[in-house]
C-alpha cells in the first residue's frame, strides 16, 4: 500500500498517524527528560549530542550531561539538561 493511501486512511479514519505510518514520537517531561519512540538507529551518541535515524530523517538532540536511561527496538528515555532538538527529513 503506498504512502498516500495509507495518509488518506490515517486522515480519513482517524488512526493514530505513528502506529500505521511509523512515524518518530517524542514526549518531553520539562526540560530535562525525553522518550523518543519508533527511531531506526542511533548514529552518535556523546554527553552534549544524540543523533538518531528514523524512518522519515534525522533527529539531533542538544544539551548537557545527555544520557541514555534505556534503549530497545522501539523506545529511548533520555535524562539531561536538553537544550535543542533539530529534524532533517529526508
Amino acid at each position: 500500500m503506498g504512502r498516500r493511501v495509507r495518509m488518506a486512511a490515517v486522515d480519513a479514519l482517524g488512526l493514530p498517524r505513528d502506529v500505521v505510518l511509523g512515524e518518530t514520537v517524542i514526549s518531553m517531561e520539562g526540560g530535562r527528560t525525553m522518550v523518543i519512540e519508533n527511531y531506526r538507529s542511533i548514529l552518535f551518541y556523546g554527553d552534549g549530542c544524540l543523533k538518531l535515524l528514523t524512518k522519515n530523517g534525522k533527529i539531533s538532540v542538544e544539551g548537557n550531561g545527555l544520557m541514555i536511561d534505556y534503549y530497545d527496538e522501539e523506545s529511548m528515555r533520555v535524562t539531561g539538561v536538553i537544550r535543542r532538538i533539530e529534524f532533517e527529513e529526508m
